[in-house]
């Protein structure tokens, strides 16, 4: 049987990423490491499970593959598919750079209002209130209830010395 080598390569992927989350996640306070470890080792886990399956799970013979195929979208202009991905991927990491420069309770509310504005084309008033309820939903979780800490953005660490 041939190896699904794109699978496989995806698969040591999101291992080493989980992996890497776990591990950083362990040297860290209970409280602080509780939620990137509660995500971080299930998928860890599913991962190299997947990455068995696909490197030792047989295919049944005249099987024509997957039951379960999956596409949104066929015929679509192969540009209009990589400038989709590609802004896709640029909003992932402005989230992870917002993350880093302002922290993540700021973070969360401003990502939500400019991708529900600008991805989204949504009107102020449904943006603004959609990053009301996920700040809310984050806050209320995460740091009041849980009363898990996270550290602050490099610009606000920046001003509070």
């Amino acid at each position: 049987m041939k190896s699904p080598v794109g699978k496989i390569i995806m698969d040591c992927f999101v291992i080493a990423m989980a992996g890497g989350v776990t591990v950083t996640a362990l040297r860290w306070p209970f409280k602080t490491a509780l939620f990137p470890a509660a995500i971080a080792f299930p998928v860890f886990v599913m991962a190299v499970i997947d990455l068995l399956w696909n490197l030792f799970g047989k295919q049944k013979e005249g099987a024509k593959g997957p039951t379960g195929d999956f596409k949104l979208t066929e015929g679509l202009d192969p540009a209009v598919e990589v400038r989709r991905t590609v802004s896709m991927f640029a909003w992932v990491l402005g989230f992870f750079l917002i993350i880093l420069l302002v922290g993540f309770t700021i973070a969360i509310p401003l990502f939500f209002l400019l991708f529900l504005r600008l991805q989204g084309k949504e009107g102020w008033k449904m943006s603004i209130g959609l990053a009301a309820v996920a700040w809310l939903s984050f806050y209320g979780l995460f740091v009041w209830l849980l009363n898990i800490p996270f550290a602050e953005g490099w610009i606000l660490r920046m001003f509070s010395h």
